[in-house]
Formats: structure tokens, sequence, C-alpha cells
């Protein structure tokens, strides 16, 4: 099959350079076990209970992976050297990276169970308010919009006594801290490291899905007893596929376990990346309703435009950098981000009829874009 380069915007193919990394100086054959293999990035954006379009492709993928492998035990984790996640993003790498303590080294959750808790748990009733919550928050004006004790059960329940130093893979979960002002990465490769970036699970899930004005701040506690207050990372990097771009190259790879012929400190003609988006909103705003608006008429907005607009930049950064690798090179990078069709774009419309809307979206994508998702699965196993 021939190498090929792809567009991620167009979704156009073009053949890429004639691969010469298999050759020494002399033109004699290296040896595959001296060859090294690409860095694979799993990258999930935030949005809610739109992360029933990435766990979709998610689920694709890790069924593609067990036919084409004839191993019905592969999981996502499995494929992925490392994997990134903003606010439901960031949930659902952690589920992918979960061990199962009744299977040491194996995952306890597969997609399709990652899924469900969002297509047919409705993200476990964390977006559900009683009465009496709609009238006391002003639906959401004068306090968090949903009560962040359910989310903060909801989490535990599912991920238990697991800690960051557990997961399978490194990873990276985005968060923001609100009172250093500046960008909070929970790392399980720092967990492994140092106790004090040790957290558990549950709470690197709650603070990077702590969306202001729909949960409160997450609280952390430092095993010194300091405390740092959190938001959702995707107030800076709803698409974390940069940040772990970058983290990704600060590693050693080689030194991980099973990853002998892995670079260390890659660069982007060492990584296949897969980035996954939660729907790409194409709906505009009409100049004529929106140029009176004070600044209750702009919160809404502002807050769309802004997540859309970072969303959009790191893709094309992205783009950019894998377009430009030196001659020879063959890095990847893939957007996946399908529209939404007939879901609505609110990230909290967990109503039955919404979460089938977003999976049948996501289904429609896989349909139209067979060859592009076989693609990527044929990196996936050959960097293995």
């Amino acid at each position: 099959m021939t190498a090929q380069t792809t567009n991620a915007r167009s979704g156009k193919h073009s053949p890429a350079p004639f691969p010469i990394s298999n050759f020494g100086l002399r033109g004699n054959p290296v040896p595959s076990s001296q060859i090294k293999k690409k860095v694979r990035i799993l990258s999930i954006d935030g949005g809610g209970i739109r992360g029933i379009i990435p766990a979709t492709i998610a689920w694709f993928l890790e069924q593609r992976l067990q036919e084409r492998t004839g191993n019905p035990d592969a999981r996502i984790s499995d494929y992925f050297d490392f994997l990134a996640g903003t606010s439901t993003g960031g949930i659902l790498v952690c589920t992918y990276l979960m061990p199962d303590p009744e299977r040491p080294g194996r995952p306890k959750l597969n997609a399709r169970e990652s899924l469900a808790m969002y297509l047919e748990e409705g993200g476990w009733g964390i977006f559900s308010r009683s009465l009496y919550r709609k009238l006391t928050s002003m639906m959401g004006l004068l306090n968090e919009k949903y009560c962040s004790q359910a989310l903060e059960k909801a989490l535990k329940r599912c991920f238990g006594p697991t800690r960051l130093q557990d997961f399978l893979k490194p990873c990276l979960v985005t968060a923001y801290n609100i009172t250093g002002r500046r960008a909070f990465f929970f790392t399980s490769l720092d967990a492994k490291k140092d106790p004090n970036q040790d957290f558990a699970a549950w709470q690197a899930a709650r603070a990077t899905a702590s969306a202001p004005a729909f949960f409160s701040p997450a609280l952390l506690q430092y095993g010194n007893g300091n405390t740092i207050p959190l938001v959702d990372g995707g107030v800076f990097a709803n698409n974390p596929a940069l940040c772990a771009f970058t983290e990704a190259q600060k590693a050693c790879f080689s030194q991980l376990p099973d990853s002998a012929n892995k670079p260390d400190h890659p660069t982007a003609s060492d990584m296949v990346i897969v980035s996954l988006g939660t729907g790409a909103n194409e709906a505009g705003y009409n100049y004529e309703s929106i140029k009176s608006k004070g600044m209750a008429g702009w919160i809404k907005p502002i807050i769309d435009i802004l997540m859309s607009a970072s969303t959009d930049t790191v893709d094309y950064q992205l783009q950019e950098l894998f377009a430009h690798q030196p001659r020879n090179c063959d890095g990847r990078y893939y957007r996946i981000n399908p529209s939404p069709g007939q879901a609505a774009p609110a990230m909290d419309e967990v109503s039955a009829r919404n979460r089938w809307a977003l999976h049948q979206a996501a289904l429609d994508y896989i349909e139209a874009n067979r060859e592009l998702l076989e693609e990527i699965v044929d990196q996936l196993i050959r960097n293995q």
C-alpha cells in the first residue's frame, strides 16, 4: 500500500516521499529491531455530553483493531503510547487507562463500556437538577448550574481507588489554576516520579470537568496540606492536542515498558497524532441580532466563540507543523471532528433523543470516512 499524507481539513490524500529510514548509508537494510516506531498519540477535546462523538469513534477504532489483529482483547490503550484529554475528553482518557485489579496490566473497561456511560447512562446523571436547584441557582445565573457533589460521587464510583500512577500508559489531563493563573497538567509520568503529583483518578477527572458556571471549582489538596483551586482545562485548551505534542517531546519513550523501539524526545516526524473533537459547530451569529447586545447577551456567544477559536487554532498549528516536516519524514496528524448533525450543540443537553443523535452523527462520519479511519488503524498497527 502506497504511503500517503493526509490533509486533515480536506481529507484528501497525496503520495508521501519514499521512506528511506529502513536503509543504512550504504543502502543496506537496517535490522527491524533497530527501526524506531512512531509514538502514537490520542487527544480528545472537551464538550460535555458531546463526548459521545469521540467515544463512538474510539469504539469503532477499537473494534477494527480487534478485527484486523484477530485479538478480541485488544484495547485502545494497547495501540496508543500517550493519551491526552480535556474535560469530557479527560474523563474518557482516564477510563481507557484505568487498570483492572483482577487482570494486572489490562484495562478495566473497553471502549464500548466507556461509550455506554455516556450513551446509555446519560453521563452518570451529573447533568440532572432538582426543582430546588433550578430555583436557587436561577438557572445557573446565581450559583453553579449542577451539583458538584453528584459529579464527585459519580466519578468516585467509576474510578474507585485508582491513582494517576496506576494508569497503563502516559497521559496528560488539563485543568486551570484560578489562583495561580496558569495551566495545570495532571500527568501519569509525573505521578510515578513525585508522590505529590500522584492524585486519585477521580480528582483529575473532577478538576478537568469543572466547567465554570456548570460546576464549582475543584479544590485539590497536596500531601503537604496545600490546596489549589482548579477549573475545566477547556478555558485554555479545549483541544489538548498541542499540549500532548509538547508533553510527548519531553518523554523518553524507549525507557517505558515494552517500548524499546520507540524514540526518546520525539519530533513531529516521530509521531502519529489522532485528535478527536466533540462536534464542529458551524452555526454562525447574525450581525443584526448580536450587534446591540450587552454583557448579558454576549455571555453565551463569547464562550462558544472563544472555545471554538482556540480549538480550531490548535488544529491549524498542528496542520502547519506536520505539513512542513523535513524531507523524507512521515509523521502523521489526523483531526476527526464530525458535524453534530441533528444533535443540539449544548454540552449539557442529555435527553435520550440528543444522546442518540450525537451517536448517529459519529456513525454517519464513520460511514462516510471509512478509508481515512482504516488508514489510521493501519498506522496504529504498523507502529505497534
